[in-house]
């Protein structure tokens, strides 16, 4: 094989181009329904039904007017920010209150503490269904925002903990020690150098959170059954059923609450990326 054959890696030419041509195809297969989605939103329900093709004949803004005022979109909206900013601020201040002692102390049962929070990964949401919607109707927190934020605080605080435990690892321990040696405590170095410097790692499972919540549908279908208390996607669930013959304010609801996680993302995706490979070089 001449070296014409070969991309600057060594690669074969033919392999490098296989390999970028399969990952295009799954970007276009992930990608395709979201665009149509997005695309559909802006048609009329003649041209939705009609099949006349993937672009509108004229943009049309009317799916979306509907969309904020006939299905009252932005008050679920407001419900789904709360849960989720509410969940994702008590996951983030549990965990890292958990996952630092278990960083920085040595302690017998430190590593057990890890394995079973570990554990909690490996269960699958749908074995806890009915264990957790019992215990939240036992507190009395059935149908209440907070029953779903504490149930939600329990579901990811596994995966926030082992985020912020590698974080925590991966900062120099001569920090620290300097703080001591100047006479702070160790909440004083928890809050006041820690935490401050641990903001990649914060912010990452902050929004790891965030995400995850504002998009989970299962556990909100079962906690929140008033209509006013709603988040989005269950709202959206009813709206199928509520108004099947106005197609494009349906999709323009479902494009405005799947833009909001992407667009959280997006903005600061740098920290989210930064606060994941924090913990590569300890952990």
């Amino acid at each position: 094989m001449s070296d014409h054959d070969r991309t600057a890696w060594g690669r074969p030419l033919w392999l490098t181009i296989t390999y970028y041509a399969i990952i295009a195809w799954f970007c276009f297969a992930m990608l395709f329904p979201i665009l149509w989605l997005v695309l559909a939103a802006f048609k009329t329900n003649a041209e939705i039904l009609s099949a006349s093709g993937y672009f509108p004949r004229q943009w049309n803004l009317g799916g979306f007017e509907d969309a904020l005022t006939e299905i009252g979109l932005l008050r679920y909206l407001a419900n789904s920010f709360l849960v989720s900013a509410g969940a994702a601020s008590l996951v983030v201040m549990v965990s890292a209150m958990a996952a630092y002692p278990v960083a920085r102390f040595q302690f017998r049962g430190r590593n057990l503490i890890t394995i079973i929070f570990a554990l909690g990964l490996v269960m699958p949401f749908t074995a806890l269904i009915v264990p957790e919607t019992l215990i939240i109707r036992t507190l009395g927190l059935h149908d209440t925002r907070i029953g779903l934020i504490l149930l939600y605080a329990g579901l990811f605080l596994p995966i926030s903990f082992l985020v912020m435990r590698a974080f925590f690892l991966s900062l120099p321990l001569s920090i620290e020690e300097a703080a001591i040696m100047d006479g702070a405590n160790y909440w004083q170095i928890l809050t006041r150098v820690v935490l401050p410097l641990s903001g990649p790692g914060i912010s990452t499972v902050a929004i790891m959170i965030f995400v995850f919540t504002w998009n989970e549908f299962l556990f909100a279908t079962l906690v929140l059954s008033s209509e006013e208390k709603r988040t989005a996607q269950v709202a959206i669930r009813f709206f199928q059923s509520q108004f099947d013959f106005n197609l494009p304010g349906m999709f323009a609801a479902i494009t405005i609450v799947m833009l909001v996680p992407i667009l959280v993302f997006v903005v600061l995706q740098e920290r989210v990326v930064r606060g994941l490979t924090a913990g590569a070089v300890k952990g």
